[in-house]
């Protein structure tokens, strides 16, 4: 069948990761100096312990509504550290933290022109894992990058996270396209893995990335990279896509 619709992934696929372990280390600068505000004493070193494997934790049962997941980790975290933290400093903190993080990620440069020549002929939706969709959205406001999507996905907003293949019915239904009409272009196994449950053709981006790009964690280690499959695309940059798909 031909292919109709080019499906991605956000982080590490359209967004280059940079130094993470600066990354990281700003991410908890930024989280400490927000607690301290509101009566945090402890080191940086106790509160590292504390926020090891962050977001591997199971997503907390909300405590309020108007939380993103990313929010409502914040609050578990202030309420084991005995904080009492009302629901706009938590929303403060989330977003400080999270553009602290985002300062070491950078726009892949043939990001515009691959979607522009891409969205001329084909459907394109971004489908990504996020706790915290608000941070997804004013990055991609930023960059300007909005306008290419006839679907944005995020996790956090539906409640699915990859690799469970059912993140892409949104897309599918907002874009009117088949699965085995479409290309998902992403840089883990997760993506991978959940776009061959989905009956897409996966496409995997491989990079060399420096640092723990998807969670904090006090020891620092370099990424895994995505295990080569026989079944599995391996392109190393976007223009690559304009060769077969254009």
């Amino acid at each position: 069948m031909t292919i109709n619709g080019i499906f991605f992934d956000l982080y590490g696929t359209l967004l280059v990761y940079g130094n993470m372990n600066a990354a990281w280390s700003d991410w908890l600068k930024v989280l400490r100096a927000q607690l301290r505000l509101r009566g945090f004493t402890c080191s940086i070193e106790s509160l590292a312990k504390t926020c090891d494997q962050f977001y591997s934790k199971s997503e907390p049962t909300p405590r309020q509504h108007n939380l993103t997941v990313f929010e409502q980790r914040i609050q578990n975290l202030c309420f084991d550290l005995k904080l009492n933290l009302t629901v706009e400093e938590i929303k403060v903190t989330a977003n400080r933290v999270a553009k602290a993080w985002q300062k070491h990620i950078s726009l892949d440069p043939e990001v515009h022109s691959v979607l522009h020549t891409l969205h001329r002929s084909k459907k394109l939706a971004l489908v990504s894992n996020f706790d915290h969709p608000p941070h997804v959205h004013s990055v991609l406001s930023t960059l300007g990058l909005t306008s290419y999507f006839d679907s944005i996905v995020i996790s956090a907003e539906v409640g699915i996270k990859k690799p469970d293949p059912r993140i892409f019915d949104s897309a599918f239904e907002q874009t009117g396209l088949k699965p085995e009409e479409v290309i998902y272009v992403g840089d883990t196994e997760d993506d991978t893995t959940a776009a061959r449950a989905a009956g897409m053709v996966p496409i995997h981006i491989q990079r060399d990335n420096e640092g723990n790009a998807f969670d904090f964690s006090v020891n620092k280690h370099n990424l895994e990279q995505t295990e080569s499959r026989l079944d599995v695309r391996i392109i190393t940059k976007l223009s690559e896509l304009l060769t077969s798909f254009v």
